[in-house]
């Protein structure tokens, strides 16, 4: 018996594992654009659960998926179950990426380089950490099934969320800061893997 389950649970982790392989695309940009992001000009505010997503700008961005992850336990995972790092231009090359590694870890992230093919300035030009919050189940389900590699359309909002009290996890990207490789919420309203 004992010899049984250790078998099926050889073959799960075996197959989790094989699932989880990143997705190999060859040398070369695979995302050469720069996603598009376009001030907000009147937005009534989403209601989720007890929060309100306050959406500050529109983000629709076709990127490779550098890292992800998925929380279980956090205290904001109700709201944002997944993180990704997405990039575009070199940062969508395997080339580049084979020098690059981006690991997530405690809803941040960072960059390894193991030898500079940029600065690593221009490496975060070319990267969108974001923590997403996905519209509907449909389109959670389409996030949980994104893996390292895959080639992405996402469409949807930069938000500040608010409780009922105060402000409860806000967005980096203002009018001062531009830069996408800092925390940005993003609520996820289409999602497509290519």
């Amino acid at each position: 018996m004992l010899k049984h389950i250790s078998l099926i649970l050889v073959v799960l982790v075996s197959y989790f594992m094989w699932d989880q392989r990143p997705v190999k695309h060859g040398p070369g940009v695979i995302a050469p654009d720069r996603p598009s992001v376009v001030q907000v000009v009147r937005h009534n505010g989403i209601e989720m659960q007890h929060y309100t997503l306050k959406p500050s700008y529109k983000i629709e961005a076709t990127s490779r998926v550098l890292s992800q992850r998925t929380y279980w336990l956090d205290e904001k995972n109700q709201l944002a179950p997944f993180d990704f790092v997405l990039g575009w231009g070199d940062m969508s090359d395997e080339r580049i990426l084979s020098q690059v590694q981006t690991p997530i870890n405690e809803r941040d992230f960072k960059v390894e380089v193991i030898r500079p093919p940029l600065t690593l300035n221009e490496i975060r030009q070319q990267i969108l950490f974001m923590h997403a919050v996905p519209a509907n189940e449909e389109i959670k389900n389409k996030l949980a099934e994104i893996r390292e590699g895959h080639l992405v359309t996402i469409s949807g909002y930069i938000v500040d969320i608010n409780d009922r009290a105060d402000l409860f996890w806000k967005s980096s990207f203002s009018k001062q800061n531009k830069r996408l490789d800092h925390n940005q919420i993003v609520y996820i309203d289409q999602v497509d893997v290519l």
